[in-house]
């Protein structure tokens, strides 16, 4: 048997899907009758007859527990013609409620027939059931059969044909639903991305031009000076010189994110010794942190120690956050750089005695071009990429990035890394 027709089916798919339905093939008649001269004659009668281009075939059922049966099971019955009196005297009627109400197929039409009117009468039946005729078998000749089971095909195929449609309309509406969901997650990543590029133009125009300008203004002082035949000052230079870092050091961070964004970046491992490269990078900030009234305290460490991983990457990273906790670490303290070896993992630490990270900018410290703090007003240099950076080459090390409030006040920065990187 083929599918039975179930207009509230919880499946995406539609009428025809569900019950293989063939336009092309003849309709199928079910014939619910317990006499089976009943269903001899019913055949002889329509069997040659034909309706839009298509022929019958005829399926029969000898009882309404029969018929449950085979309605329960995939069909494509279009009309049923069931007798009203079977297994008992309103073993029809119960049946049509089975099939709209249990089995909810209120596509497939009723034609009730009955060799005993009394019973079930014709007022109270077309008023109560959902049925689409109902007849005596005595008055059903051969025509007004053709008339009914036509009249009853023609309801069907309407029926089908509204269903199609509104399936069709909430397929449609459910894939307008999901191109509203994708319109406004794409959206919402072009308002984010717009955000993002708004910050990162203020950021670069800010840091850029605040360098620029020193160099310019002190390199205009001493070509005067020159010109006066005076000495250049020492600190003219000097200020040019840290400028000129200062600069360099915005274009390095744009370029290392523009490389970690396009995934170009890749770890060339080899041994390095933890200790000698935290004293490399004790040493280049040596002279930022004199001119700063800080001190850089490197904590004893095993010198013949060596590690399997990218010395490039892990120098940037180091880098990055002492050069965080001396922009942000108050006159006359310290700060320390320790590394222990713990279980699996290296574990190199920054703390310093700075104000630390407030919680209300600590959410959006991992996003770009963000140093929590609006670029007009904030009180350090930066482009915000540093943190965005260190997480993601310490990511690509296999390792992770830490940040802690520190006893007494302060940040400790950890750096957590695999002692046997894969």
């Amino acid at each position: 048997m083929s599918g039975a027709i179930q207009i509230f089916s919880e499946g995406p798919e539609t009428v025809a899907e569900r019950h293989g339905s063939d336009e092309s093939g003849p309709w199928q008649i079910l014939v619910v009758d317990d006499d089976r001269d009943v269903h001899v004659a019913t055949e002889f009668a329509l069997g040659s007859e034909t309706f839009e281009g298509r022929g019958f075939h005829f399926q029969h059922a000898y009882s309404a527990a029969e018929a449950e049966g085979i309605l329960s099971q995939p069909n494509q019955v279009a009309v049923i013609l069931l007798d009203v009196v079977m297994e008992s005297d309103d073993a029809g009627l119960r049946l049509v409620r089975m099939i709209r109400d249990t089995l909810h197929l209120t596509i497939p039409r009723i034609i009730l027939r009955t060799g005993h009117p009394g019973y079930a009468p014709e007022r109270d039946v077309i008023r109560d059931y959902d049925i689409d005729d109902y007849r005596t078998k005595s008055e059903l000749s051969r025509a007004r059969l053709f008339t009914s089971v036509a009249t009853a095909l023609r309801a069907y195929d309407r029926l089908r044909q509204l269903q199609e449609a509104n399936e069709r309309r909430e397929a449609m509406a459910r894939e307008l639903e999901i191109l509203n969901v994708d319109y406004l997650e794409q959206r919402e990543a072009a308002m984010s991305a717009a955000q993002a590029k708004s910050r990162f133009l203020a950021n670069v125009s800010h840091e850029l031009r605040t360098p620029l300008n020193a160099i310019i203004g002190f390199s205009e002082l001493s070509l005067r000076a020159v010109e006066d035949g005076k000495p250049v000052p020492a600190t003219y230079l000097q200020d040019v010189l840290d400028a000129g870092r200062r600069l360099a050091s915005v274009v390095d961070d744009i370029l290392d994110f523009s490389q970690l964004d396009t995934r170009k970046r890749r770890l060339v491992c080899e041994p390095t010794g933890i200790q000698e490269l935290i004293e490399y990078q004790q040493e280049l900030y040596a002279s930022d942190a004199r001119r700063l009234g800080l001190q850089i305290r490197v904590g004893p460490g095993d010198r013949s120690y060596q590690c399997d991983l990218d010395r490039s990457a892990l120098t940037k990273v180091l880098g990055h956050t002492i050069a965080n906790a001396l922009r942000y670490s108050p006159k006359g303290k310290d700060i320390d750089v320790n590394w222990q070896l713990l279980d699996q993992h290296i574990t190199i630490s920054v703390s310093d005695r700075g104000p630390g990270i407030p919680k209300s900018i600590r959410s959006n410290l991992d996003e770009p071009f963000s140093i929590g703090q609006d670029v007009l007003t904030k009180d350090a240099s930066g482009l915000g990429l540093g943190l965005t950076i260190c997480r993601q080459l310490m990511t690509m090390m296999g390792g992770r990035l830490a940040v802690d409030d520190r006893d007494g006040g302060g940040s400790t920065v950890s750096l957590i890394l695999p002692r046997h990187p894969a």
